[in-house]
């Protein structure tokens, strides 16, 4: 998607994205070759800049950060699985306010393997937990986690994509917390934390501090299962909104 995409240019919304494509534009090289005959005057006009700079961007090894930037937010999903280093986030608060923030435990999921930062043990490591991935894909986490982390870490490190699933399954109709997102869409998750939500978590920090042998270990287990369960819904929520989006070309 992220090659056919057009919505970046200005003047070029939804609609006019799908004009371009049955326009006979796929792609940004066929703008550059076809896009003065076969684009509105001013949408060339104004879109031979944009795609020539996005395609320097996408040829640059380093180029990510400006290509990301050319392209709002919202549409962030377009990049994947073009680029493919992903962290999947999630953090847990409930902590005390003046010891980082308040967070107890940030959690990266990268596809195969799960890091977590504890209060209290390696929690001063999460600053560098998103160095050296292209894609941070979290739910909430433009309005929540990524803010706080980088308001308790100053130099905390955050991907040039980022893509934010609860609004992106919200375009697909699903809306609410993750975990009626995740029933509704048949993910599932151990009994012992299948019903749990983040005042429990909080509970469980603070049963942790009181000396409860087991708590830190079940909060571990929720916050895994939150990052975990993130890459699914990606995968899902990425290849129905690219059917739906191309599928108004017919």
């Amino acid at each position: 998607m992220l090659t056919r995409t057009f919505i970046h240019i200005p003047t070029v919304g939804a609609k006019r994205e799908v004009g371009l494509w049955k326009a006979g534009l796929r792609h940004w090289d066929d703008f550059l070759a076809h896009g003065e005959a076969l684009a509105p005057p001013a949408v060339y006009r104004l879109g031979r800049p944009v795609i020539q700079r996005s395609l320097a961007a996408l040829n640059d090894p380093h180029g990510l950060a400006e290509l990301a930037g050319l392209i709002p937010s919202s549409e962030h999903w377009r990049f994947w699985p073009r680029y493919n280093r992903v962290a999947y986030l999630d953090i847990e608060t409930g902590g005390d306010p003046a010891d980082f923030g308040g967070i107890t435990v940030v959690g990266v999921y990268d596809g195969s393997e799960v890091v977590q930062y504890v209060a209290g043990k390696n929690l001063n490591e999460a600053a560098q937990a998103l160095a050296g991935y292209q894609v941070v894909v979290s739910f909430a986490g433009s309005s929540f986690d990524v803010p706080v982390l980088k308001s308790v870490f100053p130099r905390f490190i955050v991907p040039p994509v980022h893509i934010d699933l609860r609004w992106v399954l919200r375009r697909l109709g699903h809306k609410g917390g993750l975990k009626r997102i995740e029933k509704a869409l048949g993910l599932s998750r151990p009994d012992h934390v299948g019903d749990m939500d983040g005042y429990m978590a909080v509970m469980l920090w603070q049963d942790h501090l009181a000396g409860d042998p087991d708590a830190l270990a079940t909060l571990l287990d929720y916050n895994a299962c939150d990052i975990v369960n993130l890459e699914p819904l990606l995968n899902l929520a990425v290849e129905r909104l690219r059917s739906q989006t191309l599928g108004r070309l017919s």
